[in-house]
């Protein structure tokens, strides 16, 4: 999980229904394990900052918290996109 930081990161999105919504680019900042995100689901999660949204309009980001440019995802759904030694699409 730890090898994650400081990675560039491409973020897919998902609502509520499990419907892919859109994807953001941004840079690894923090990660935090097993965080209860739900009651009885736990997740490992990354805190993604300086995020861009590709092919928009909209120059920023806003967390569900309220937060700009910056919010924690569940890290099964980063894809590393600055490390080419990987092999596959999701990269962690």
């Amino acid at each position: 999980m730890y090898h994650l930081l400081g990675k560039q990161v491409r973020v897919h999105l998902y609502s509520k229904d499990a419907i892919a919504v859109g994807v953001i680019q941004g840079r690894v900042a923090d990660v935090a394990k097993r965080v209860e995100v739900a009651p009885g689901m736990k997740k490992d999660l990354a805190l993604v900052v300086d995020i861009e949204i590709p092919d928009s309009q909209s120059e920023t980001y806003t967390s569900s918290s309220g937060t700009e440019n910056e919010g924690w995802f569940a890290i099964q759904d980063l894809q590393v996109i600055d490390d080419e030694t990987l092999p596959g699409w999701f990269n962690n």
